[in-house]
């Protein structure tokens, strides 16, 4: 085994480490935790965090115990900061939405993003006396954080995931499994027949911690997410509240989610 010594030697062996995963997954199509982590002589909890970050790059995607060959036909998940460039005014429409189905006292989760970070805007013009606030989003969190006392904003930590300047794992699942909510506002990467779908598993599964614990869901998925399939299904349409949607939906598909739950548009 090659010895390195320094931060940059500590670079040049993980990348060697993702040339050899790449190269298996190529050959192999599929590969396992455990196996890669004899091959390469390193910890299982060291190859999660290289297929983590692999994934991030867009080279593979993780499946239970391992990795598969990305496929053309798999979502691509877009940056925080390339999303907010996309349908701006179908966003603000569902924010809008949002913001007027929320009163004052409310607690009120705001998930992760950019069609809920518009949210922020609206609920700031409305008269209210006092709104508590929750998200594991950092972008959520630095919208709210100077408008105490009329919002209270409270952050949930955990692993930061940068691609959607979020909040994941562990911990952050055992946070949010405390809260008790009356609203949740959730976005999503697509949404098809009945299954709504996220592209990263582990902000999947605190968003469906949340939304086990909400009175009320609400699902934002503008026009264009409608028979997109991204990786990880979240929820069943039909155990949430409503999808928010914009009016550019198409009115078949309108009406067909329209014979479970309440369509807003």
């Amino acid at each position: 085994m090659h010895s390195y010594v320094g931060g940059s030697g500590k670079e040049m062996l993980r990348e060697e480490r993702y040339r050899q995963i790449e190269k298996d997954i190529e050959l192999n199509l599929i590969v396992r935790v455990s196996d890669l982590a004899k091959k390469l002589n390193v910890t299982e909890m060291t190859i999660r965090r290289d297929l983590r970050d692999l994934e991030e790059r867009g080279m593979l995607v993780r499946v239970h115990g391992g990795a598969r060959k990305k496929q053309v036909n798999d979502y691509n998940e877009l940056s925080h900061r390339q999303k907010k460039m996309i349908n701006v005014e179908q966003k603000r429409s569902i924010a809008k939405h949002c913001a007027d189905l929320i009163q004052d006292k409310d607690i009120v989760f705001i998930g992760p993003g950019t069609t809920a970070g518009f949210i922020y805007e609206f609920l700031n013009e409305g008269h209210y006396e006092h709104i508590d606030i929750v998200t594991n989003s950092v972008s959520v969190f630095e919208q709210f954080k100077n408008s105490f006392p009329r919002f209270e904003i409270i952050l949930v930590g955990g692993r930061y995931r940068s691609r959607t300047e979020t909040f994941v794992g562990y911990f952050t699942n055992k946070m949010l499994r405390d809260f008790k909510v009356n609203k949740a506002f959730i976005g999503t990467n697509g949404i098809i027949n009945t299954s709504i779908t996220t592209a990263n598993e582990e902000e999947g599964n605190a968003q469906k911690i949340i939304l086990d614990r909400a009175n009320e869901t609400y699902i934002l998925a503008d026009s264009t997410k409608f028979g997109i399939e991204a990786f990880h299904k979240l929820y069943d349409v039909r155990e949430i509240t409503a999808i928010i949607t914009d009016s550019s939906i198409d009115p078949q598909l309108a009406s067909y989610y329209e014979e479970f739950i309440r369509v807003i548009k």
